[in-house]
């Protein structure tokens, strides 16, 4: 279709209407439009031309003027399930001079209770309106015509339709630029649905933004939208922006593309689509499509170049991002096509933009994507939560907007309003957020959204997203809902997680395993069991963005709605358990599995038996250290106590319960020479390569309990230090050599051919490497090899690390005192080495210990000296160590430095880390982590850091 050009889109129309009328006589543009056809059939568009279009509102307006809208700026209701209705009947009211309310059936609850609600509170809201719509569509509007306050009158177009013409011509009117253009009900997020006037001035400002901000490649391509038109991403931002702009749309019903995503790349490509539209949801099921090669859909001549996607309405996945960037771009999509946003109906749609995703938010290492910066005409704060000021960079807020692109107050709500605006003018979102240093936004979640467990609060989209990118089996894809819930009985906040089983209801296991799952990720997050609800499809509609409304769902879920389908549930949980649950079948295995419950915050009803594991539970490596406290204490054990070698080697009661029986005697074994097993298994699962993990130099594995837990697609194994077990005749290793060659062996034991992923923390960054060039050296391929922190030189390290800097740097690595603190009683330490008093120095560093750490962690004085032992010997190996050879590819892992090492990160990275492309044949890739040398597995910082591995070993082809 030809067109002419508005003035470069500078928008001078000072009404909507004068907007339609130009497209209408200087253009053939117009809506191509698709419906629902017989099954299995490719669905046809249809053309209806804006000539068209302003020659059939201005009749149906006629009629209306002289039969329902009588009255200037009347509020009519445009009820429609087709966009194409819409469309046609938005026109006809604004053209009689009324004030149209666009709303749909999917707005209406499937509760009868909840229908009457909402009716109500239209009633209330709009001043008792005229209902517009089609015969089909009227149930819900007479179901409560016996309410008074429910009840709204109705006019249906067929009985417009079928009226005659009038005799004479309506009458015309010019609009205002302050008039109002449409209503439009917000999501009722935070509460019922308030309803947002959108004016003539305020649209073209927002349309003049828009413009500018996306700069777009193709600005004559058509815009698509699956959105229902009762949404502002439709009617504003596709709807009338096309219009207004002189270009065509395309508008699709949301099932094609819900049912199948890469039919919107086949309209992208069959219409040259400029502008559309794809929240995250939709993303990861193309991806999942793509990547599986599910492409026969697909246009054999399919043609992305012009694609400008805008994506919003929930957090967007930098992963997601990355990995779907790639599988567009063999089509011909341009870089960086993802172009999250944030908008409101109160904002005219999408007003901040980011048009660098994701190559910016994968360079900042981010988990979900920034959202940029504002449009022209538009300003944003991130004020403090007290309001006193704005907050500084990196500071969560709350986000206000000002400019001409936004609302100025709700209709017919004054309170809202008020409560809406600061006083110098400033509208609060209700959205939490920061900006980062380049003056991008970031949401950090609503105001009302926060789950607040014993004080520590989580944002419901992060674990949304956590359960999602999981595809946990039994689960429906996008279907998660999170909240905290609480009650009067509770001490703290409960998480919930609602979602949509893909099983058979009488399918136990499914649902036990789905259930087992889930809760498994929530509590690696939140240190908490989640309350876990599986719903039917019904009971979880989506917004017209494909949204499911948390507020909603938490609000029916504490009303009761959903409790036989947790009784169901439930029932089926303890159903399946009593066939499978192992019981404890003594004394002992009651005693250790009560302690395990207590310290796990699990109670007797809870999925956990004795032949689960600790490992698999969410349990931190404090927990483990707590756990085996608590057994020392008991009876059973007084005479011998375990160690954590015992937990990390028999992670569950039945295990343990027998390692116990063994140790007093109860169980006689024939006595057998010890054999050291340096292999730790902290995560057994998944199907994709294992991982292996060096210890550092303290040689113990704890440091890697807490993201083994966030490692599910891959078996986790950790090397333990040899001489742990000194009483069994276990002695420390001799050389480096040896430490190489046991910890190859046992990986060729477990996994006999690569590709092979293998990583070190700090020291053992370089046995990692070594191990690399080992396993290179037997025609293995080594995909990932990885230095975490730790440069290839290090001889001039290990020769400061003497006795004294390893018991400082152990009670420094366990959390007992601050770097600074030890290092005070560096001269003491010196001082009784000595002279040769060891476990003198143990116990003076233990009275300025913390205490209360100290009994937490419940190890004896003279475990810590034979740690410090182990330590010292194992860096003493390394005095003289010079790097050499090397292997194919090496990823290094960049913390902050060691304060005495290096001035920051640049410094430790030109300095030090660089020196590893001496050793590299092909390439060196640096990747910053948060936190330093000492804390970057810690639990703040451990989310990050498992995201940044796991993108490191995609990227590797693991």
């Amino acid at each position: 279709m030809g067109s002419i050009a508005v003035s470069q889109f500078d928008y001078p129309f000072e009404n909507v209407l004068d907007a339609l009328r130009h497209a209408a006589a200087y253009t053939t543009e117009g809506v191509i439009s698709y419906t629902p056809g017989a099954e299995h059939e490719d669905p046809k568009p249809q053309t209806l031309s804006y000539r068209e279009l302003l020659r059939t509102a201005e009749a149906n307006a006629a009629k209306l003027q002289r039969s329902a809208v009588k009255e200037r700026n009347a509020v009519v209701l445009v009820h429609f399930d087709a966009a194409v209705d819409t469309i046609v009947w938005y026109w006809s009211v604004l053209l009689a001079g009324g004030v149209p309310a666009v709303t749909s059936p999917a707005m209406f609850s499937q509760n009868s209770g909840d229908r009457k609600k909402h009716l109500a509170h239209l009633r209330k809201t709009f001043n008792a309106p005229l209902v517009l719509t089609r015969e089909g569509l009227l149930e819900p509007f007479e179901e409560h015509a016996d309410d008074a306050e429910s009840t709204l009158e109705t006019l249906t177009v067929e009985a417009v339709e079928a009226e005659p013409a009038p005799a004479s011509a309506r009458s015309a009117f010019k609009p205002a630029p302050s008039d109002i253009i449409a209503l439009m009900l917000t999501s009722g997020s935070s509460g019922n649905a308030k309803a947002v006037p959108i004016t003539h001035e305020q649209l073209f400002a927002a349309f003049r933004g828009k413009t500018a901000a996306a700069n777009l490649r193709f600005p004559r391509s058509p815009f698509l939208s699956w959105v229902n038109m009762d949404h502002v991403a439709n009617l504003v931002h596709c709807h009338l922006y096309a219009i207004a702009s002189g270009i065509s749309q395309v508008q699709v019903p949301a099932s094609y593309i819900l049912i199948d995503p890469t039919f919107l790349l086949n309209l992208v490509s069959r219409h040259r689509v400029s502008r559309t539209f794809a929240p995250n949801f939709l993303l990861a099921k193309l991806r999942r499509l793509l990547e599986a090669g599910k492409t026969d859909t697909l246009d054999a001549d399919l043609n992305l170049e012009t694609l400008f996607l805008d994506t919003g309405g929930e957090a967007n996945v930098v992963e997601v991002c990355t990995a779907l960037q790639p599988l567009l771009a063999k089509y011909g999509a341009q870089a960086d096509v993802f172009k999250p946003s944030f908008g409101m109906t109160e904002t005219c749609a999408g007003c901040i933009y980011n048009l660098e995703c994701p190559s910016v938010d994968r360079a900042n290492k981010s988990e979900f994507a920034s959202l940029g910066r504002p449009m022209p005409g538009v300003e944003m704060r991130v004020m403090r939560l007290d309001g006193a000021s704005e907050a500084a960079v990196g500071e969560r807020g709350s986000l206000e907007l000002r400019g001409d692109v936004l609302f100025k107050g709700y209709y017919n709500n004054p309170a809202a309003t008020a409560e809406a605006f600061t006083a110098d003018g400033w509208f609060r979102t209700g959205d939490l957020a920061y900006l980062d240093n380049d003056g991008r936004l970031h949401l950090d979640g609503r105001s009302k959204e926060m789950i607040n467990i014993n004080g520590v609060k989580y944002l419901p989209h992060e674990l949304d997203a956590s359960l999602e990118q999981a595809e946990i089996p039994g689960a429906t894809p996008s279907y998660f809902c999170t909240f905290g819930s609480r009650d009067a009985t509770m001490d703290t906040e409960v998480v919930v997680v609602l979602y949509l089983p893909s099983f058979e209801d009488d399918d136990d296991e499914a649902r036990y395993q789905a259930q087992r799952d889930i809760t498994k990720i929530v509590s690696m997050h939140t240190r908490s069991r989640p309350r876990v609800v599986p719903l039917r499809a019904k009971d979880m509609p989506k917004s017209t963005l494909g949204k499911l409304s948390r507020a909603k769902l938490k609000a029916a879920l504490e009303a009761g709605t959903f409790a036989p389908q947790q009784a169901w549930n439930d029932a089926a949980i303890r159903r399946y358990r009593k066939t499978t649950r192992s019981e404890p079948e003594n004394a002992d295995e009651e005693a250790i599995l009560s302690v395990v419950r207590e310290q796990l915050e699990m109670s007797p009803d809870d999925d956990f038996g004795v032949n689960d594991s600790f490992l698999a539970t969410g349990a931190t490596s404090m927990d483990l250290v707590a756990i085996m406290h608590q057994l020392n204490h008991l009876p059973l054990l007084a005479n011998h106590p375990i160690k954590l070698t015992d937990l990390l080697n028999n992670p569950s009661v039945r295990q343990l319960s027998i390692c116990i029986a063994k140790k007093t005697g109860a169980i006689v074994e024939e006595k057998k020479p010890h054999v050291y097993d340096p292999v730790v298994v902290l995560q057994p699962n998944g199907t994709k390569n294992p991982l292996w993990l060096v210890h550092p130099g303290v040689g113990e594995v704890l440091v890697f309990v807490n993201l083994a837990h966030r490692i599910r697609d891959r078996p986790v194994y950790a090397f333990r230090a040899k001489g742990f077990n000194a009483e069994l005749g276990e002695v420390p290793f001799k050389s480096l050599e040896e430490v190489f060659t046991t910890y190859k062996a046992a990986i060729r034991a477990r996994q006999p051919h690569g590709p092979y992923a293998i990583a070190g923390y700090s020291f053992g960054g370089m046995v990692a490497f070594e191990i690399g060039k080992l396993l290179e050296a037997e025609g293995e391929k080594v995909a990932y090899c990885g230095s975490w922190n730790l440069p290839p030189h290090i001889k001039w390290r290990m020769r400061e690390l003497l006795w004294d800097e390893c018991v400082i740097h152990l009670f420094y690595f366990v959390g007992l005192m601050t770097e600074e603190e030890a290092y005070k009683h560096k001269p003491q330490l010196c001082e009784f080495n000595k002279q040769g008093k060891r476990l003198e120095a143990i116990r003076y560093l233990r009275q300025h210990s913390d205490a209360a750490r100290w009994e937490e962690l419940g190890l004896s004085e003279e475990y810590y000296l034979l740690w410090v032992g182990l330590a010292s010997n194992m860096q003493g190996l390394a005095v003289d160590y010079e790097p050499s050879g090397s292997v194919e590819s090496m990823d290094i892992f960049v913390a902050d430095p060691l304060s005495h090492v290096a001035k920051d990160r640049k410094d430790w990275i030109e300095g030090r880390l660089s020196a590893w492309k001496d050793f590299v044949r092909t390439e060196v890739r640096f990747h910053d982590v948060q936190g330093a040398h000492y804390t970057m597995l810690n639990p703040e910082y451990v989310a990050n850091f498992a995201e940044t591995l796991r993108r490191v070993l995609r990227e590797r082809g693991l």
